[in-house]
């Protein structure tokens, strides 16, 4: 996820200010209807979260995540807050329970913590079979016991008000441990294991600041049985980004991480993780005007049809018909392309290209984040959301903007001009820092961070009335 830096079209797009919360009828809203609740509550307050001083520069919506904390089966959304300020400490998560016709107007829960608590989220299953879904959330500044401002992970439990259950730490001061995280099985072993990105660890004096990436396994996650992959002198410039999912169709998820013009990866398996000291796969880009290649990745569903799914790569800064920051989006094919070899001297093998997007030049950022979404045509192949958070709306500047890509239409390499759109709607919001889905799967959530002079904000986006 690139950490960076809306009038809507449709009137049944709705938008809500976390300081003004709506109950959204997300569970089976008819687009009549949900445009005229659209219409109606369009810029009301219903109800007070906390106050506007106490929420001034907190970045809401910086990072979001939807799941079942209370075993209700609805998924609820926890919103990180990494800049909120409460008593001399920085950083808060804010939870917001769902209902059949949305969510609350207040979160049962606030919890805070420091060191930009909130910056990253990832769910984490159920990892005590309590019925109730579990996560974690980084702190890229946080303190632990053995070191200071190095960065922290806190594990939660899922209830109506999260439980914190351990705290991970970085080694060094200023590593930024917790600036990416992600979550999957890479060891077979039932448990989801936790990935966390330090990318300004230094492995060596050499390669200062090149990164790290730690796993942790599950579900215990003891630091002691933890597995570090530092950056090496051919692959540096890693932990800004990690991703987790199957990409072989083994049932074993694979790990891939951004480093310096390239994605690498190593394969999950039954044995010990990693089985091979340098990366199972790669894939480097030779362009250099492509800025910021490997900052956003996503696992997709089987883009192409050959049965094994795909990987979307964000290089958000990319420079497209010689606008810089413009940004443009790569995918990436799984399969056999990438599949480990059985000799770790014999080096790894190359993921192969699909196809790539081109952001629209005043699209600043494009592929700052993306995600699988829908189907909202009721379809089978899912679309595909991709944000620029840097990209102007109508007539303000750093609006941000969402696109959906139609899923069938990836891999025939789609211009943005065929995606349906989001706009921004005030100045500054980037709009689309982390996206979400909620409710029955119709609705998207976009984090606008920037937005009410660094207070920020959620919107909500009913899918399925996009033109």
């Amino acid at each position: 996820m690139n950490k960076s830096y809306i009038r809507p079209r449709n009137p049944a797009i709705v938008s809500a200010l976390l300081i003004f919360f709506f109950i959204l009828n997300m569970a089976h809203p008819s687009p009549a209807s949900a445009g005229k609740k659209a219409a109606k509550k369009k810029g009301a307050a219903t109800a007070t979260l906390l106050s506007q001083k106490s929420l001034r520069g907190a970045r809401q919506g910086e990072s979001g995540l939807t799941l079942d904390l209370n075993g209700d089966g609805l998924k609820d959304l926890v919103v990180g807050a990494p800049f909120a300020q409460h008593k001399g400490k920085t950083g808060a998560l804010l939870v917001y329970p769902a209902t059949a016709r949305g969510f609350h107007k207040k979160p049962s829960a606030i919890l805070r913590g420091d060191g930009n608590l909130g910056w990253s989220l990832v769910a984490l299953g159920d990892l005590n079979d309590d019925g109730r879904e579990d996560f974690a959330a980084g702190a890229y500044s946080g303190s632990g016991v053995y070191s200071s401002l190095a960065g922290t992970v806190t594990i939660y439990y899922g209830g109506k008000k999260p439980r914190k259950v351990s705290v991970l730490e970085g080694e060094h001061a200023l590593d930024k441990f917790g600036y990416s995280l992600s979550a999957g099985d890479l060891n077979d072993d039932g448990n989801p294991d936790l990935v966390v990105g330090a990318p300004f660890h230094s492995p060596d004096p050499s390669l200062y600041q090149a990164g790290a990436v730690y796993v942790y396994f599950g579900p215990d996650y003891d630091p002691e049985k933890a597995v570090k992959i530092p950056a090496s002198g051919d692959c540096s410039g890693i932990g800004f980004s990690v991703a987790v999912g199957d990409i072989t169709d083994d049932g074993i998820d694979d790990l891939l991480m951004g480093a310096s013009l390239k994605v690498i990866g190593y394969h999950g398996g039954t044995g010990s993780f990693p089985a091979c000291p340098d990366p199972d796969f790669s894939y480097t880009n030779f362009n250099y005007n492509d800025t910021g290649f490997g900052r956003t990745i996503a696992i997709l569903w089987d883009v192409d049809g050959d049965g094994y799914n795909d990987i979307a790569v964000g290089a958000h800064q990319a420079m497209v018909a010689g606008a810089i920051d413009s940004g443009r989006l790569f995918i990436l094919k799984g399969g056999p392309a990438a599949s480990t070899t059985d000799n770790c001297d014999s080096g790894g093998s190359s993921l192969q290209l699909l196809t790539v997007i081109d952001g629209a030049p005043d699209s600043g950022h494009f592929a700052a984040a993306i995600l699988p979404v829908g189907p909202a045509d009721g379809g089978i192949v899912p679309d595909l959301a991709v944000s620029a958070v840097h990209a102007d709306g109508n007539s303000w500047l750093m609006t941000g903007r969402i696109y959906v890509f139609s899923g069938e239409s990836l891999s025939g390499g789609p211009s943005v001009s065929e995606a349906k759109t989001i706009l921004g709607n005030a100045r500054n919001m980037h709009l689309g820092a982390f996206l979400a889905v909620v409710g029955d799967g119709r609705w998207l959530a976009a984090g606008a961070p920037t937005e009410k002079d660094n207070t920020g904000v959620v919107h909500f986006f009913d899918l399925s009335t996009l033109d």
